[in-house]
């Protein structure tokens, strides 16, 4: 007669792995990352994280297959939203790595769209900058216009060579649900280094799209500055934009501090004066905004969210250290589990 295991075991069982290989694939992601020197290094291999994420894949499928409807625990789901978005981030400048672009990316863009039209028709604080039209600032202002931010992989375009594939002003969605996912599920707040992390964000998405993608609207400002506290928010509750919106309510209206933080970066971009705007966000992104910075801030912040959440139970057991048991019953559970002999 065919054994079978609980269902119910089962489903425990996989998600103790699933929760695992997520783990380890961020982990691996991230080492990889901090050990390029130049962000194409790694273009033609896979670094360390290469097997993990596919495993992660393989197993995701599976898992989905076989629990179909059931989406795991709290801290999985977290995990999972941190892999895709340091997947996305790392690995910007190497298409071959992440599975589907072009479809994954309209569904950014069409997030990022909407989520930003939404926080700036009731932000009146981005109207009541009076924000310039930075094409007036362009060296060459006889140069032809672009009607949109330029399309990553456009054929009629021939990108730099470090041209990434997919953009900072794309991922900013990714960053903003994430932040959001952490402060709920921790009950936390915002705090002005994470402030600074974001603003400083939006601002290298700008100078990212006049720099490298050589975008010359104004909306990009707009919109990648246009997050913060909506009073009429209309997002179902748990929805993304709903959480995003709640990280930035404070005891009256707006969290203390965020907009004087968010204004002084997006004041920053604009040049002085008899300066033309590539060389002032060239230098900027060299020094006061400086690019390798903010990317070792990033790097640093995600493997903040990695770490300090309690660790996948499988890791726990490999460690030999798990929360709430014994050192004896941890050996014992690593030898039920065969992560250690007898």
């Amino acid at each position: 007669m065919e054994r079978r295991a609980n269902p119910k075991s089962q489903l425990e069982i996989d998600e103790w792995i699933l929760d695992y290989l997520v783990f380890m694939a961020i982990k691996y992601v991230l080492e990889d990352y901090k050990s390029m020197k130049t962000p194409v290094e790694d273009a033609s291999g896979q670094g360390k994280a290469g097997v993990p994420l596919q495993l992660v894949d393989s197993f995701l499928k599976m898992f989905r297959t076989m629990h179909p409807g059931h989406r795991g625990s709290p801290e999985l789901q977290f995990r999972l939203r941190l892999l895709r978005f340091a997947v996305m981030f790392t690995k910007r400048f190497m298409p071959s790595e992440i599975s589907s672009p072009g479809t994954a990316l309209q569904r950014l863009r069409d997030q990022r769209q909407r989520q930003a039209s939404a926080f700036r028709s009731s932000d009146q604080s981005l109207s009541s900058l009076n924000l310039p039209d930075l094409t007036e600032y362009l060296a060459s202002p006889t140069r032809a216009r672009n009607k949109q931010e330029r399309p990553f992989g456009n054929p009629e375009s021939t990108p730099a060579p470090l041209t990434p594939s997919i953009s900072l002003l794309d991922t900013l969605p990714l960053f903003m649900s994430l932040s959001a996912a952490q402060n709920s599920m921790n009950q936390t707040t915002i705090t002005d280094v994470w402030m600074r992390l974001a603003a400083g964000y939006m601002a290298q998405a700008v100078a990212e799209q006049y720099l490298v993608y050589k975008s010359e609207r104004r909306e990009v400002l707009q919109k990648a500055f246009a997050w913060g506290f909506d009073a009429e928010c209309e997002a179902q509750e748990g929805s993304d934009e709903w959480q995003i919106n709640a990280m930035f309510w404070g005891e009256d209206d707006m969290v203390p501090g965020w907009e004087e933080v968010r204004d002084e970066h997006m004041q920053a971009l604009i040049p002085p004066a008899g300066t033309d705007l590539q060389g002032h966000l060239q230098s900027l992104t060299e020094s006061g905004l400086s690019t390798a910075k903010f990317e070792q801030c990033v790097s640093d912040f995600l493997e903040g969210l990695l770490f300090g959440q309690p660790m996948p139970t499988l890791a726990q057991v490999e460690s030999g250290k798990i929360d709430g048991l014994s050192q004896r019953d941890a050996r014992g559970l690593q030898v039920a589990v065969g992560m250690a002999s007898i």
